[in-house]
């Protein structure tokens, strides 16, 4: 009889037991709440995302402006991240125009990633997903799995489009540097040209080098040292510039000759400005934002304040010096000396534009150059490109990246 007790009550208990945990998977009942239908969570960024659609026509300034996307493998990134967006959030007839857009001539068509999806590395896991042009929020895995692969994308686009940019502005500093009159130390020479090469060997994009973490770091390791390299060259030239001011008791053909001399240091002075400057760009970019502009150029502001100290000392030896051979750079002309200047006295009397002669324009030139200090070789920065909408335009069947107007920081 105990046991038949004992039974009951055990089916009575797991009776209830039972009851309550069929309420507690349905969760709490929302009838009485006055809130119709289920609650949906706030998808936060996942709600956030791509727009795609069709454009008229560019202005000259913005076709000016176009950087045309041709790595293979980040173009591959590209289209897996825009095509599976669309696809993702069920945007079926913006996903079949954009492949249409792909293959197109003649059409223009424009994807915005938004602002922020351009961050580094470190952000991706945390930041923007992507969203339809009718703007329907999706959340979920597939949504930010999506958005990962946006946000890697569009950081590698910006950081491809800053490369490009220090490249290009290498190619500019090589050919100045051909320019240049043959130094008398051939061995510095040599040393600014490997220099100058190997820093632009680095500014060519290579995706691979951008998707690996540990091909970056290399990479980033390398342009430490040649900052380093930079620096060393940099403050050569600025002791040596800086030297000039010690030298003094010159005839005119003496001073004109150290002239010509110090041309060449200054001249290699502003290159290597501009190169340790490029570093710091070009670290940026490997860094895809991650790092700040100010950090990776940190060495470049104590450099150029040694540069403009030099060219200080430069600038008071040719006034100084100026002043004794009784230069006048307003008028373009010297007092002749010597025998010269000795003849010249009594026809002189008559006329005193006869106490001088013409100076040459290239001295001149090189005086003036000199003593105007530094170039504006520390450029304002733009707005972090990592951080503004990132604008892709399909052209022709071409992918382009069209950044925004630069916008300097105050």
């Amino acid at each position: 009889m105990e046991m038949y007790v004992l039974i009951a009550v055990l089916v009575v208990l797991a009776g209830i037991g039972a009851f309550f945990l069929a309420r507690r998977a349905k969760g709490p009942d929302r009838s009485d709440s006055g809130t119709a239908g289920p609650v949906t969570e706030d998808p936060g960024p996942a709600a956030q995302g791509v727009r795609f659609e069709e454009l008229s026509a560019l202005t000259e300034a913005e076709e000016a402006a176009l950087v045309e996307i041709k790595d293979p493998r980040l173009l591959a990134k590209i289209d897996n991240a825009l095509s599976g967006s669309l696809q993702v959030l069920g945007n079926a007839g913006a996903l079949e125009e954009y492949r249409q857009a792909v293959k197109a001539a003649g059409k223009l068509y424009r994807a915005i990633l938004p602002k922020g999806a351009a961050r580094g590395i470190q952000g991706i896991k945390s930041s923007a997903a992507l969203v339809p042009v009718e703007g329907n929020p999706v959340g979920g895995l597939a949504a930010m799995n999506v958005a990962s692969a946006g946000m890697s994308a569009s950081a590698m686009v910006v950081g491809m489009y800053y490369m490009k940019q220090v490249n290009d502005q290498l190619g500019q500093i090589g050919g100045e540097l051909d320019r240049i009159a043959a130094f008398q130390d051939r061995e510095y020479q040599s040393r600014v040209y490997a220099l100058v090469a190997q820093v632009q060997k680095c500014s060519q994009f290579q995706a691979e080098i951008l998707e690996s973490e540990e091909l970056r770091k290399r990479e980033l390791d390398h342009l430490k040292s040649l900052e380093q390299e930079c620096a060393q060259l940099l403050g050569q030239a600025n002791l040596t510039l800086k030297e000039y001011e010690k030298k003094t008791g010159l005839d005119y053909a003496g001073y004109e000759k150290l002239v010509a001399e110090a041309q060449v240091w200054y001249q290699v002075q502003q290159i290597l400005l501009d190169v340790m400057l490029e570093i710091g760009e070009l670290s940026y970019a490997l860094n895809l934002g991650a790092v700040s502009r100010e950090n990776c150029s940190a060495m470049f502001l104590p450099y150029s304040r040694q540069a403009d100290e030099a060219l200080e000392a430069l600038k008071a030896w040719h006034r100084k010096t100026g002043a004794a051979l009784e230069i006048d750079l307003d008028e373009n002309r010297r007092r002749r000396q010597g025998v010269e200047g000795f003849f010249m006295n009594i026809p002189a009397i008559f006329n005193q534009k006869l106490h001088y002669r013409e100076l040459p324009e290239r001295t001149a030139s090189m005086i003036a150059k000199q003593s105007a200090g530094l170039q504006n070789t520390a450029q304002q920065h733009e707005t972090d490109r990592f951080q503004k909408d990132l604008c892709l335009i399909v052209k022709d069947g071409k992918l382009y990246y069209l950044p925004e107007k630069p916008v300097k920081d105050s």
